[in-house]
């Protein structure tokens, strides 16, 4: 794991922005390890702090360039390498080979010029806003947040996020800051700040390849993703659940003949224990339980972070590099293709954009609750027509695909924003194989009544991996099932505990009270939903929940 940030000004920094690099030097002084550089030249400061996960910093000083990354390009396995290759071959026909989870700084002392870019997804993004004449930037949103520089409420991006839990477009909680989009590249010079998309992810769409090979293809670039990830790790360190996407890259690392340590954060007596226990023992992976009350409470990431961190895991000294984790992310929208209920794919086959964004938000239950919102209605319409723009972004494309992309570059754009932000609270890293972009073109690949539900997916592991299908697991309401008999309860038919518990609702509330976003909410009514929800009287989670979305930035 790792972050930067810096300040850049075209024709130079002055004692008025003094502060603003102060104020990222302290938080130098905060944190516990890792390895921190910083240069401060005329027109630039730039600190990047590595907790060294994927092994040495990626830090990059010569007479002409100074640069620096996050995460690994996976152009090869040593991201070290692959900042020296970015570095000297700074174009888009490189930057669209790289196929990791990455974000990176590049600034040309000669000619004054500064590069950011990130990943074809963003899954690791930068954020920026200006200040004095100058351009600010960090991987580390809340880090921009905490400036102490005067910010304004974004209305329309509060509200996707609330609704959504993601932004769309280059939105945040605030107008003056903004999240870098997918796939974009963005240079700043005395000529000002230019952005642009470097990546095409509608081209993929083109590609119609025969089904038997997609899948052999698929394989293929699955095993070369995670080799690159692996590099000479001996033993590594993973999540096991009962779901599938886990259970791939268990399957992914043994076909590399490299040991495992396998983490499940199970409640008792559920079919998510049971199945991630029975496939641990039918591949004789050693498998550490850690029970939970609520696996909805925390995330995976955090759970990791909180278990694994302290080192005092018996298996701690045996992992090659045991700050960085193998994870399933991105596998169930990526290759299992969820979100897509039969609505949605009746709207879509239309070819109308906004009947496509009202299944789209009736799916989520996505809507802005009128009795404590003001203006719910506007900003409800506001929502659908900036889902209705974003679909229409990906050309001449059928709809059906479109939507598929539009959950890749919002929903999977965002989905590990937080536990990256809290890089300084577990220092932990991961290995991500399905946010490879040569992993998904396969999918694209393919018509759509091919691969929703599961259906891809299910053919792809019989086909080349039928090992994970041997054990039962657990499969999504409505899509492909698990005929194989399992014991436990459904995760999706497990009661969770109280998710606002009293103290919960004192605490949203007293913090609405001293935020700038009560302006958006009727005080009066959401007084009673507080009351009466703490009361035990009535239950208003969905109303709770938008309300701790509106505050979480």
């Amino acid at each position: 794991m790792a972050k930067f940030f810096g300040i850049y000004c075209a024709s130079g920094l002055t004692q008025h922005h003094d502060f603003i690099i102060n104020k990222f030097k302290n938080e130098d002084t905060k944190v516990n390890g890792g390895t921190i550089n910083e240069v401060h030249e005329q027109a630039l400061y730039l600190a990047s702090l590595d907790y060294e996960t994927f092994g040495l910093h990626a830090f990059l000083q010569t007479d002409s360039h100074i640069a620096t990354l996050v995460g690994h390009p996976l152009l090869s396995a040593n991201r070290n390498n692959d900042l020296n290759t970015l570095n000297s071959h700074y174009t888009n026909a490189m930057l669209t080979e790289c196929e990791g989870v990455f974000c990176m700084a590049r600034y040309n002392k000669v000619t004054n010029v500064l590069n950011l870019v990130t990943d074809s997804l963003g899954v690791r993004p930068f954020y920026y806003m200006y200040y004095e004449g100058a351009f600010i930037f960090s991987t580390q949103y809340s880090l921009l947040k905490n400036l102490g520089l005067p910010l304004t409420c974004n209305h329309e991006g509060m509200m996707e996020y609330a609704t959504l839990g993601y932004y769309l477009f280059e939105h945040t909680h605030y107008n003056e800051i903004s999240c870098i989009r997918p796939g974009t590249r963005l240079e700043a010079s005395s000529n000002g700040v230019t952005k642009t998309q470097y990546f095409d992810w509608s081209s993929l769409t083109k590609n119609n390849d025969n089904y038997e090979k997609t899948l052999h293809s698929l394989k293929q670039d699955l095993s070369n993703n995670v080799n690159k990830y692996i590099d000479n790790d001996n033993h590594v360190l993973t999540t096991l659940s009962g779901g599938l996407d886990s259970r791939l890259i268990a399957c992914l690392l043994k076909r590399q003949n490299v040991n495992i340590t396998a983490l499940n954060f199970s409640q008792h007596q559920t079919q998510d224990l049971y199945c991630a226990t029975a496939f641990a023992k039918s591949q004789k992976i050693e498998l550490d339980v850690i029970r939970v009350n609520d696996t909805q409470a925390k995330t995976i990431e955090d759970r990791l972070g909180e278990h694994w961190l302290n080192g005092k895991h018996p298996d701690h000294p045996k992992v090659t590099r045991p700050r960085l984790a193998w994870s399933g992310n991105g596998g169930s929208v990526g290759l299992g293709v969820i979100y897509y209920s039969d609505e949605v794919y009746e709207a879509a086959l239309t070819q109308e954009p906004e009947r496509l964004a009202d299944a789209y938000l009736s799916q989520q239950f996505a809507y802005i609750p009128k009795s404590i919102i003001h203006n719910a209605d506007k900003m409800q319409a506001r929502l659908k027509a900036n889902i209705v723009t974003s679909l229409k972004e990906f050309g001449d494309i059928p709809l059906e695909k479109a939507y598929y992309l539009f959950l890749l570059l919002n929903d999977q754009h965002h989905h590990l924003a937080i536990p990256f932000d809290k890089v300084d609270e577990y220092q932990m890293d991961f290995c991500l194989p399905f946010y490879s972009w040569k992993v998904l073109r396969h999918v694209l690949s393919q018509p759509t009544s091919q691969v929703r539900k599961h259906r891809f997916y299910h053919d792809f592991l019989r086909y080349a991996f039928p090992e994970a299908l041997d054990s039962p697991w657990q499969a999504y309401p409505g899509h492909v099932p698990c005929l194989l008999p399992k014991k436990g309860i459904d995760q999706w038919q497990i009661k969770r505990p109280k998710q606002f518990k009293p103290t919960k609702v004192y605490q949203i509330f007293t913090q609405l009270m001293t935020s700038q976003h009560k302006q958006l909410v009727n005080l009066a009514s959401f007084s009673a939903v507080a009351l009466l929800h703490a009361s035990g009287i009535k239950s208003y989670n969905d109303k709770l929940k938008v309300i701790e979305n509106m505050l979480k930035w």
